[in-house]
Formats: structure tokens, C-alpha cells, sequence
């Protein structure tokens, strides 16, 4: 490989790098401690009486020793804009917490019978969504509320719950409301996944209560089914204004001790916490007197549905600030402490979460685009337009792919010229290597001037693939997390076009990987080589090597992922070779030399201005190796 070839590889190596790095998680270090503050006294009975209170204990201990098993209290449905039920939320009695939330009407697992029950989001989790927690620390597993809670009928509707216990000397009560849809005049579909949670604390002992590294469990995830990678698992947080994402590997980090938790407080705006898979989220914002500063996370291990295959997942609490509730006495009612949070559980919809924003800041950034997003989002919002006018992800896939061509088609053009007067030099080219066969660095040299003369850029040709890949990439990053892709068919075999379009798995495994054929990736192939053959094979060899391999490259990279993504490729090769077709019935191009007055000059610094010196500079240290080579040979004479 030359000098050029490493260069071109390089950089699209130093690209995937970046890519990487930007991806990558990293791990906060911890905070001071908060500060505590004292809550508002608005006593829990003058509100609406409770009904009979469950048995607690005596004393004001976070967690009964034996845990009973849960039982459903009650259970909310939501329903969008037009009626139809989205998210059944499962509120159990232990704890009074979300035990789970089911999306309704999105299965499993579309292609398999056995996983085509609904995605329960929090569903293999032992403790619920809303769940206090007690003793968070660095050093040892928290205490979770065992409390058993009973519903307040007076406060309950088919918009709301309201449940109550009694903790030792405290009393907790806690109201599960829907988030209305509409906000004024404009329609949140998002907020169909939102549930509004107030938990009141109140004391009813005699002395006073401080409350200190309290938290309250935001749940915990791993992926839905066997098919979507662990790697997709993580736990976030908006903090400081920046979106934050880590993985399992933050709690065993490649340098450093590995962690069973981390507890981070002294957060300066901690806006809100969560976790998501690779198309679902599950997001906790607390109020601003509710907890803006710590956040707590750990690594577990969780089953998947039906099949009971353990699988890696994450759980994190949002922090409480300490506080301080005063006693009851005979004149005045015990302190309380009123904490308020809006909870997001539902699916990873662009357009849905980007109207939410106004609620919850930046949810979007669950997208997790990266830095690709001014590519990605323009993309997804494409996407979303052409399947309202089709009805169908796959065609909508096919229109926003025109759109990119059309998009791209000057520089189509431009490049398809440049390689085709390229490829006119060919003889000359070939006169070189005959003229200097053994002078690769002349060779280079007396192609640049070549270049020059006839006013071709090198990399011409290039420049549209190298184009190509950060969109590549961006639809990438818009699959990996497009919920609305999960069971969508596309034609005939493509059931699913977040699943790899496979018609036939071999009966045999290799390390464990089950073979599979899937059709997309071949046709992929084959219409990219197609298209490379009616290119004009440019005299040089870099673009050469680099297009011989790409086949191979984008092969390999679709075919264990979602068949979107093949299908994507395989529309952009199909639509490249029509404009190809088109470009051939337009005037082709000639070969004519440029005026030497009006011939452009490589910028001053620049790269090709930087190149052509090195190689001149490598020619002359090359004629004064042989000049001093020579003297030597006449003096030993």
C-alpha cells in the first residue's frame, strides 16, 4: 500500500475513532455531600381522610426483614389522542411503587409466537418505579420501602391513584396522576407515557425526623428480547446541562477498581435521571425542591421474559435532599415533606420526545444521536413524513434515500466526471511506470504534475463516498434507536425491519453465534459491485483499493444488523446506478490541458501543497543518495 492509500485508510479510521470516543462513557467522579432543608407543613390529615391503614412496624425502620410478595392495588391506562390504550401502569401494594409499565400493543419479539406478548417496561425488576429508598451510599446495598400500602378510595379515579402507609412514626402517602395530552392548544402524545407522582412524608411521632440519603427508584432495564444487544443498556442523566449516558463497564472500568454501585451527590443541577435500552426509556424528574442533587446506580442482573435468560442490566435512583420533619405534638400536627416528580416510560419516538421537551428539557437526547445528530435528526423527521404519506416504514425508508441522492446529485455529477477524466489518463499513466519502473517516487511526482496539467483533483472521485459514510452512519444511529421500526414489515420476507431479514437459520453454532442467511445484505452486494463496475476505474490505485474493498466493508457491516439498514445501502446503490445511466446520455467529458496562466496553484499549506512538497523533498534526498552513491563507486576506482 503507498503513502496515500495509508493516508485515505487512516482517516476513515481516525473517523470511526472519533465516532467511538464520542460514545464512549465515562464515569463522574463523586460530589459532596447536599445541604439538608426543611419542607413545608401541610399536614397529611387535613387532607381527605384515608381509609384502614396497613400494618406496619412499630418502630421507624426502612425495611421489613421478611418481604411479602407483592400484590396489584390498582392499575392506570393511558390512552393517546385518539382513544386508543398505550401504557397500562401496574401499581403495587409493597412499597406503593409502579410495578410495571406495559406498552400495549408492542410485542416482544414480532417474528417469534412465544415473544408477542406486550414489551413490559421494568417488568423483571424486583422493585417497583416510585419505591423510597434509605441508606444510599457508596458502601453498602440500599434499603427499599417494604411498607405494605392500601389505595384512599376518595382519591381514586380512572385518572389517578392514591395510596397510603404507615412507616414506624412516619406517614406516606403517594398520588399516581396521568399527564393530561392536552396543553393548551397543543396536543402532547409523549405525555401519554407520563405519569405525575406526589409523595407526601409526614411525622406522627413525638421527636423530631431527619431524613438523609434518601432516593427514589427510578427502575431498572436491560433489553426486551434476545435479539436487541445489552450494549444498547444504560443509565443517564441530564446534569449540568449535558446529556450523560453510561454503560456497565463504568463500574468496572478498564483502569481503576471496579464498583458494586456509585452514589454521586453535590450535583449542581441534576435535572433529571433514568435508564434506556435500545428502543425504550424510563426517565425521573424530580420538582426543584424534590432533588436536584445526587443520583444513585448499579449494576444487576435481570431475566428476559419467557425465555428466563439472564441478562445484564442497570437500575438508578433520583436522590432526595436530607431533611428535617418536626414532631406531632398537642397543638400542632407533625412536619411534612411534599416531593413531586414527572415519570417518562414509554418508547424512543423522535418527533414524539422532541415536543416534550418543554416539560421535561432535552429528552430528546435519549436519541442518543451523538454527533451525528444534525445529520440523524433531519433524517428520522424525513422518515416520519414519508410514512404518514405511505403508510409503510420500508417505502419510507426508499423516499427519504431518494431524498439524500437528490440531495447529494451535483457532487454525484462532479465526482463521476472527475473519475472519468481520470480514467483518460490511464495511458499516460501506464507511459510513467513503463518510463520509471524503478522510481516509484518519480512516478508519484510526474502524476501530480499530470494532475495539474489537465486540472483533475486526485480525490475527486472520493469525495462523494467519503460523504456517503457520515450519512451511513447517521441513518445508523437513527436505526439503532427508531422504536417505530420494532415490528414494522417492509415486502414478502422482511417481517421486521428493526430484525435482520433472515429466512433461514443453519442447524449448527459457531462459538455459540446461530448462522443465518439473510437475503438484503446479499442484494446489497451485488448492486454495489454492479454500480462500481459502470464507474470509471480512475488511474489511482488508491481510490482503486479503497472502492474493491468496500463491497466487502458495508457487507459485512449490515448483515447482523437490522435489515433497515441493508435496505437502505441496497436503495442507494439502486438509485446511484439510474443517476449513473443519467450522467452517461449527457456530454462526456474530454481531456484538455489548462492554460498555465489560469491553472489553480495547490493552497499554500494546504494538503495537496503539503504532499507535493514531501514528495519532492523525498526526490531530491533520493538524486543525492545516488549523486553521493556514484562519488563513492568513482573514488573506490
Amino acid at each position: 500500500m503507498d503513502k496515500t492509500s495509508i493516508i485515505v485508510v487512516g482517516s476513515c479510521i481516525a473517523l470511526l475513532g472519533v465516532n467511538w470516543w464520542y460514545t464512549s462513557n465515562q464515569t463522574p467522579p463523586p460530589a459532596p455531600a447536599p445541604q439538608a432543608q426543611t419542607a413545608p407543613a401541610t399536614p397529611i390529615a387535613e387532607q381527605p381522610a384515608a381509609p384502614q391503614q396497613a400494618t406496619t412496624p412499630a418502630t421507624p425502620a426502612y425495611a421489613t426483614p421478611a418481604v411479602p410478595v407483592p400484590q396489584t392495588i390498582a392499575t392506570l391506562t393511558s390512552h393517546d389522542a385518539a382513544g386508543k390504550p398505550v401504557a397500562r401502569y401496574t401499581i403495587q401494594d409493597i412499597g406503593g411503587s409502579v410495578k410495571c409499565v406495559d406498552m400495549l400493543g408492542q410485542a416482544i419479539n414480532s417474528t417469534k409466537e412465544e415473544l408477542r406478548g406486550d414489551v413490559s417496561i421494568n417488568g423483571n425488576v424486583p422493585q417497583g418505579i416510585g419505591t423510597l429508598m434509605f441508606r444510599l451510599s457508596n458502601d453498602a446495598a440500599p434499603a427499599f420501602d417494604q411498607t405494605t400500602y392500601s389505595v384512599i378510595p376518595d382519591l381514586t379515579n380512572d385518572k389517578q391513584v392514591a395510596i397510603i402507609a404507615r412507616m414506624g412514626d412516619l406517614m406516606v402517602r403517594k398520588i399516581y396522576a396521568l399527564a393530561p395530552l392536552q396543553q393548551g392548544d397543543k396536543t402532547l402524545d409523549g405525555n401519554a407515557y407520563v405519569l405525575n407522582l406526589t409523595v407526601d412524608v409526614q411525622n406522627v411521632g413525638g421527636v423530631p425526623l431527619t431524613a438523609a440519603n434518601w432516593g427514589l427508584y427510578a427502575g431498572g432495564m436491560s433489553q426486551i428480547n434476545h435479539a436487541e444487544g445489552s450494549i444498547y443498556t444504560h443509565y443517564i442523566r441530564l446534569e449540568n446541562g449535558d446529556f450523560e449516558k453510561e454503560n456497565r463497564g463504568s463500574f468496572d472500568p478498564f483502569f481503576g477498581s471496579a464498583k458494586s454501585r456509585i452514589y454521586t451527590t453535590g450535583c449542581k443541577d441534576l435535572k433529571w435521571v433514568g435508564t434506556m435500552s435500545q428502543y425504550y426509556s424510563t426517565v425521573v424528574m424530580p420538582s426543584a425542591n424534590s432533588g436536584n442533587n445526587a443520583w444513585y446506580a448499579a449494576p444487576t442482573r435481570y431475566k428476559l421474559p419467557v425465555t428466563n435468560e439472564e441478562v445484564d442490566g442497570v437500575e438508578v435512583a433520583a436522590g432526595v435532599p436530607d431533611f428535617t420533619l418536626s414532631p406531632k405534638t398537642a397543638d400542632m400536627p407533625g412536619g411534612v415533606r411534599s416531593l413531586s416528580y414527572k415519570i417518562f416510560t414509554g418508547p424512543k419516538l423522535n418527533l414524539m420526545l422532541e415536543d416534550m421537551t418543554h416539560d421535561i428539557p432535552r429528552i430528546e437526547q435519549i436519541m442518543d444521536y451523538g454527533w451525528l445528530y444534525l445529520i440523524s435528526y433531519p433524517m428520522n423527521w424525513l422518515i416520519n413524513i414519508f410514512h404518514d404519506w405511505f403508510g409503510n416504514w420500508g417505502w419510507a425508508i426508499v423516499a427519504m434515500t431518494f431524498v439524500v441522492r437528490l440531495i447529494i446529485w451535483p457532487l454525484y455529477r462532479k465526482s463521476y466526471t472527475s473519475m472519468k477524466r481520470m480514467s483518460l489518463l490511464q495511458p499516460m499513466m501506464k507511459e510513467l511506470k513503463e518510463k520509471y519502473p524503478n522510481d516509484q517516487q518519480k512516478v508519484s511526482m510526474e502524476m501530480m504534475n499530470l494532475y495539474r496539467q489537465y486540472g483533475i483533483s486526485p480525490f475527486g472521485g472520493c469525495l462523494p463516498m467519503f460523504l456517503q459514510i457520515p450519512i451511513f452512519f447517521a441513518f445508523f444511529y437513527v436505526l439503532q434507536t427508531a422504536a417505530e421500526l420494532r415490528g414494522a414489515p417492509f415486502l414478502g420476507w422482511v417481517t421486521d425491519l428493526s430484525q435482520m431479514d433472515t429466512v433461514y437459520t443453519l442447524p449448527f453454532t459457531i462459538m455459540g453465534w446461530e448462522p443465518a442467511i439473510n437475503v438484503l445484505p446479499f442484494v446489497m452486494a451485488a448492486s454495489m459491485i454492479f454500480m462500481m463496475k459502470m464507474t470509471p476505474q480512475a488511474g489511482d490505485p488508491t481510490q482503486q483499493k479503497i472502492m474493491k474493498f468496500m463491497p466487502v466493508m458495508f457487507f459485512l457491516f449490515c448483515y447482523t444488523y437490522p435489515s433497515a439498514l441493508a435496505l437502505y445501502w441496497t436503495t442507494t446503490n439502486i438509485i446511484s446506478i439510474i443517476q449513473t445511466l443519467i450522467i452517461r446520455r449527457l456530454p462526456q467529458p474530454t481531456l484538455e490541458k489548462v492554460d498555465p496562466k489560469k491553472r489553480k496553484q495547490p493552497k499554500k499549506g494546504g494538503f495537496l501543497d503539503r504532499m507535493q512538497r514531501m514528495m519532492e523533498e523525498q526526490q531530491k534526498a533520493l538524486e543525492e543518495q545516488k549523486r553521493q552513491a556514484n562519488m563513492r563507486n568513482v573514488t573506490k576506482k
